[in-house]
């Protein structure tokens, strides 16, 4: 059962996390759905606050992207077995 738990709450981090990488993406274009681009804003905050703020806007975004990337790998990994 924890396992369960663990594994629901790594899967619903991954997709915040590729929301967050989505609107950094988008707010690299001034074209972006506006709440696309507040998503970005907030990525943005949350890669600097991870101490990565000297990174230009794609290598933060492609960060948000790696990070995405463990955390939904770690979450199918964990998946209880049935």
């Amino acid at each position: 059962m924890l396992l369960l738990l663990l594994s629901v709450l790594l899967f619903l981090t991954a997709a915040a996390l590729g929301l967050l990488a989505l609107g950094l993406f988008s707010s690299l274009a001034s074209n972006g759905p506006l709440w696309l681009r507040s998503l970005g804003v907030l990525g943005a905050g949350a890669v600097q606050g991870a101490g990565l703020g000297g990174l230009s806007g794609v290598a933060q975004a492609f960060t948000l992207v790696l990070l995405t990337s463990l955390t939904a790998g770690l979450a199918a990994f964990v998946k209880p077995r049935a």
